[in-house]
């Protein structure tokens, strides 16, 4: 479990042939707090500061040299305390897979991948079964924001074979017509990586700052 600036472990050990590792009590995920909420669907308030967050927080993973490759709403969830109650936290590590570095430089898999993560939110990588790197954690995350300030993506209710074709055609304004154009750079920047370059996220999160000041939001202001 990772929260932007902590990977926060309550205890670990073993107990007769089982291994544990537990965490502090966290509240709920960010689908169920979409599902409190009607419409269905966050102010650009709440997007773009929980997209900094996020983005912090795949930084921080990414900086351990991990990629998550399971990118969705249910594995944020927000702090359970008066403290952390704007704070989300990232888990679900199970597809969790380790950069190769040799010289400090990220080499390249060369063996054709399997399709990892959840269908609404994978990269088209995914869908290609090309491995999966952290540009590809970015680019679920930005499916996410626009799902939470649209309500939904163009292929939320399609058949499963049809969401790659979706994916395809909705890109650029036609994806995120709605959102102010910083979005435009944050998606042409993402797909502009390949799997060994290192992601400029400081870049990224300029961009929500820049979206938000020009649509004088305080992003100070706690979550609605």
């Amino acid at each position: 479990m990772l929260e932007k600036d902590t990977d926060e472990e309550t205890e670990y050990g073993s107990h007769k042939s089982y291994k544990f590792l537990a965490f502090q009590l966290l509240g709920p995920n960010i689908i169920d707090l979409v599902n409190y909420k009607k419409p269905f669907k966050f102010s650009l308030h709440s997007v773009l500061k929980f997209g900094i967050q996020a983005i912090e927080t795949l930084q921080i993973v990414h900086n351990k040299d991990f990629i998550h490759r399971n990118i969705k709403p249910g594995n944020f969830l927000i702090g359970n305390t008066q403290e952390t109650s704007g704070t989300f936290y990232l888990i679900g590590f199970g597809l969790c897979k380790k950069l190769n570095r040799k010289n400090d430089i990220v080499v390249k898999p060369t063996n054709k991948g399997r399709f990892r993560g959840s269908l609404k939110y994978a990269s088209l990588n995914a869908h290609n079964h090309i491995e999966i790197g952290r540009q590809d954690d970015l680019i679920s995350l930005l499916y996410i924001l626009v799902e939470f300030y649209n309500g939904m993506l163009p292929w939320s209710d399609v058949d499963e074979i049809k969401i790659q074709t979706l994916k395809e055609q909705y890109h650029g304004r036609k994806l995120l017509k709605r959102l102010p154009k910083q979005f435009l750079e944050f998606e042409s920047y993402i797909l502009s990586l390949d799997y060994t370059t290192d992601p400029d996220y400081a870049y990224l999160i300029s961009l929500l700052n820049q979206a938000a000041e020009e649509n004088e939001i305080d992003l100070n202001a706690p979550f609605e």
